[in-house]
């Protein structure tokens, strides 16, 4: 479980006009797609970020599966792993495997273990024949799976995409939601996906909402479904909008 009790952040703290997050409190269960919506400046890529230890609370408690994310980066790792919606701000490798091998030497694996691991993730991301090519040569979609598969060879308790689906196709785009299917039904990984595209909500299970560093909804797709429809804050998906015309025309 991810959990958030209180958690309060803010940039330049010596500013009026910085943004804050603000007492805010909510939890994640795994075997769901935990969704974190809003539109820019709402707060949700700094949750990410908080829920992924890369910064620390001014005030209020995080637990990552009962640890704090920060403290056990310190330690042994992280519990959490994070991928950005642009590849290259991640990939630090200059071929593919060296990419996937960077975070598993940082965990002092020996050389037999990162091997196995590596040829292993590389399988499932249909990378293995592409272990020793350049990752420049890569298209956009491979460096997506890439900064992913990176993430996931370190076995992280938790992944988070942060607006992943941004820069891909709508072919990709389905492939991405069949991987991340894939990995709650076959690993014991939670995940949570921040995103402002209206189409990704179709694939949450639960939702988080955020407008101007504040929690304004916390519960089931099915519930934000019927409280956003009307509402002008969210972009919603062509689908439920269509859906609620046909509910009000039979009624």
């Amino acid at each position: 479980m991810i959990f958030f009790d209180r958690v309060e952040f803010r940039y330049n703290e010596k500013s009026e006009t910085s943004f804050n997050l603000k007492e805010v409190s909510f939890s994640c269960q795994k075997g769901l797609i935990n969704g974190v919506i809003g539109g820019n400046g709402s707060g949700k890529s700094t949750v990410a970020r908080l829920m992924a230890g890369m910064i620390q609370p001014l005030a209020g408690t995080i637990k990552v599966d009962g640890a704090s994310p920060f403290a056990h980066i310190i330690q042994c790792g992280f519990l959490a792993g994070i991928i950005f919606q642009n590849p290259e701000n991640q990939i630090v490798g200059t071929t593919v495997e060296e990419d996937l091998a960077f975070g598993l030497e940082n965990l002092s694996l020996d050389r037999e273990q990162m091997h196995s691991r590596v040829a292993e993730i590389a399988r499932r991301f249909n990378l293995y024949d592409l272990l020793k090519a350049p990752v420049a040569n890569l298209s956009g979609g491979q460096k997506q799976l890439l900064c992913i598969a990176s993430v996931m060879v370190m076995e992280p308790s938790w992944l988070i995409f942060d607006e992943p689906s941004s820069h891909l196709d709508p072919w990709a785009r389905q492939d991405f939601w069949q991987i991340v299917k894939s990995f709650i039904c076959e690993k014991d990984i939670g995940v949570v996906v921040i995103s402002q595209l209206p189409e990704d909500m179709q694939h949450f299970s639960h939702i988080l909402a955020f407008d101007a560093g504040a929690l304004v909804f916390d519960g089931t797709s099915n519930q934000f479904k019927k409280a956003a429809i009307g509402n002008t804050c969210f972009n919603l998906p062509e689908s439920w909008k269509f859906e609620r015309l046909m509910q009000i025309s039979n009624d």
